[in-house]
């Protein structure tokens, strides 16, 4: 595998790198093409037979995908018409999912129309409709590299029929004709993709199947589903024209009409719903919020005392709550008009004992304050152009897995309105103070569990809305020791997010701060059995301190996701710049998040004051 990767460096260096910085051989010293067919030829026989070997997939995947990168007619063909194969292939079952393991690292030299290979497209309907197989609830791991592989497909390319542009462009080579042609079939695709997830759902949603051992193995496989599916059904609706986002819409809204709760399988429906809801967030809404307000209502109506103080929780309202939860998601400008709802919800609900139930709000005000008053990107697609008919401007064949110049990115962002502020505001003051004024009136009469509930709503609502809220002004500690790399500023830069700045009644920070941390010294000293509130309260209490906006580990995991992409679309035979449009977007916003960490970096009274009660805390006492 070193071999490989100096080969493909040098191959670079002699085609890409800058002769005024870098040496470039003379041309006849240089490796010719009819050395890389040679090399190619010599190795990907070899590499073909390991991927039918478990302990060398991996080495034979990340092979094939180098070597396809040199010559991909070599490769691409070869390992297309051995997945086909195996596709009926009932004896050896493990080559299907090991051929798709290598495809998955090839996707986009199949869909990206070069001259050396403009054949490649012709693959993506077929290979896209032969794979659906692969989602079979009865072999977890099966679906999960199914998934994987449609997502890395599905980010490449349009879900577009352009079958059309055959009678009105003169321009189309014959293979984009077939290409053309070929996408009539994408309605076909989804329709069977979809019938596919919800029979997968149906069976996993089964007493059966909800009785079986959860092994650590399984539980890791249903997490891996539900992101895959999330990602590819976004891929899915991103990408795609009118037409086929409102089959999509109807699919999903007619299966979740007759759905039936089970924890089981609840985050896969909710993945579906997060999918449509990004793409089309006032579609989504129209369809779905009202609905899910009356349901709430109604079963609230019918016993509203009794499932308040039910700690075993009701079914139909838990999955509702999800559901809601879920839709609060959406930008934040497209929440406005159903206001008066959400709050309602809200305050029919906050106070549900049962632990699933407020957890599930909790999770609820959170996504609401954070969508109504972060700032993010909300246009992954691959392309700015317009996919939709006719295609006389812009052939979307064209833009497979095709990179864009910095200058046509055309980024866009969800900026919180002067409404949007206004509501966040409203709902953190209404909220925060309620959970606050029931822990300091009632702090020698509140129960555990109740405790508990109000503690894990203010957690969530302190994390939503400590973005919008300034630092606690406080001295600044001096004659500090000074570290190898001194961070020194005389001025501290701040960057305004919002159209409207947020006014509170008083600096929040300051009153979790103070309301919190006389909570801890009164649970350490009556109440230090009740580990779960201290807990949850030692990190409302840090938060005031430390939190603006995103946590840091959080920042890690995206830039650990964004480098798995980066490599997985990476060419190295192009230049360093030509990266995917959702790759350039993703960079940006891990940038802006950076912005949250970086913003604050001088320690002040306040945080030593927190610092200190956090290191007394952790000392260990004994009674007497």
């Amino acid at each position: 595998m070193d071999r490989i990767k100096l080969s493909m460096n040098a191959y670079s260096s002699e085609r890409t790198s800058n002769p005024v910085w870098y040496f470039n051989p003379p041309k006849s010293h240089r490796l010719s093409d009819e050395d890389i067919d040679e090399f190619v030829n010599c190795l990907k026989e070899y590499a073909f037979i390991s991927i039918f070997n478990k302990n060398h997939l991996d080495l034979a995947a990340e092979t094939c995908h180098y070597l396809s990168q040199l010559r991909p007619q070599l490769i691409v063909p070869p390992l297309v018409e051995l997945l086909f194969s195996s596709i009926d292939n009932m004896t050896e079952p493990h080559r299907f999912t090991s051929l798709i393991s290598c495809l998955t690292g090839l996707t986009r030299q199949i869909v990206r129309q070069t001259s050396e290979f403009p054949q490649g497209q012709t693959f993506v309907l077929p290979l896209l409709l032969s794979v659906l197989p692969g989602i079979d609830a009865n072999d977890l791991k099966k679906t999960v590299i199914t998934f994987q592989f449609l997502n890395t497909i599905l980010m490449l390319i349009t879900c577009v029929d352009c079958s059309s542009a055959v009678n009105t462009r003169n321009d189309l080579s014959e293979i984009e004709k077939e290409v053309c042609l070929s996408t009539s079939k994408f309605e076909d695709f989804i329709s069977e993709l979809f019938n596919r997830i919800f029979q997968m759902i149906d069976i996993l949603s089964t007493e059966m199947s909800d009785a079986l051992i959860v092994t650590m193995d399984s539980k890791i496989e249903d997490h891996q589903i539900g992101l895959e599916l999330t990602s590819v059904i976004s891929c899915i609706v991103q990408q795609c024209s009118k037409r086929i986002f409102h089959m999509v819409r109807e699919k999903i809204i007619n299966f979740l009409a007759t759905y039936c709760y089970s924890s089981k399988i609840s985050k896969l429906l909710q993945g579906l719903i997060q999918a449509i809801l990004k793409n089309n967030p006032v579609e989504t809404l129209k369809y779905l919020l009202p609905q899910t307000y009356e349901r709430i209502e109604k079963i609230l109506n019918q016993s509203d005392i009794l499932i308040l103080n039910d700690d075993k929780g009701d079914p139909e309202l838990i999955w509702c709550l999800k559901l809601f939860s879920e839709l609060v998601c959406a930008r934040g400008d497209t929440l406005i008009i159903y206001k008066s709802m959400i709050l309602t919800i809200f305050q029919r609900c906050i106070h549900i004992i049962h632990k699933d139930s407020y957890e599930i709000m909790a999770q609820a005000a959170k996504n609401l304050l954070k969508s109504l008053s972060y700032v993010y990107p909300i246009d992954y697609r691959l392309t700015a152009e317009n996919i939709e008919e006719p295609f006389i401007d812009f052939l979307p064949i064209r833009a497979w897995g095709q990179h864009v110049e910095y200058d046509k990115i055309n980024a866009k962002f969800h900026i919180p309105n002067e409404d949007e502020v206004d509501f966040a505001c409203e709902f953190v003051e209404i909220f925060m103070y309620i959970e606050l004024r029931i822990l300091n009136e009632n702090r020698t009469k509140i129960s555990n569990d109740e405790r508990l509930r109000s503690l894990t709503i203010l957690y969530h609502i302190a994390i939503g809305c400590l973005r919008m809220v300034p630092r606690i002004e406080s001295e600044e500690i001096k004659n500090l020791v000074s570290s190898i790399a001194p961070y020194s500023s005389n001025v501290q830069a701040q960057y305004s997010l919002y159209a409207k700045e947020p006014k509170f009644k008083e600096n929040l920070r300051m009153r979790l701060l103070i309301d919190i941390g006389n909570l801890i010294d009164h649970l350490i000293a009556y109440h230090s059995d009740d580990a779960s509130s201290i807990k949850i309260a030692l990190k409302i209490y840090s938060l005031s301190s430390m939190y603006y906006g995103i946590f840091e580990q959080n920042i890690n995991k995206l830039c650990n996701n964004l480098n798995v992409i980066k490599y997985l679309y990476k060419n190295k035979l192009c230049d360093t710049k030509q990266h995917l449009r959702f790759v350039t977007i993703q960079r940006i916003a891990i940038q802006m998040e950076f912005f949250s960490l970086s913003n604050f970096r001088t320690l002040t009274q306040i945080d030593q004051q927190v610092i200190f009660k956090l290191f007394e805390l952790s000392i260990h006492r004994y009674s007497e």
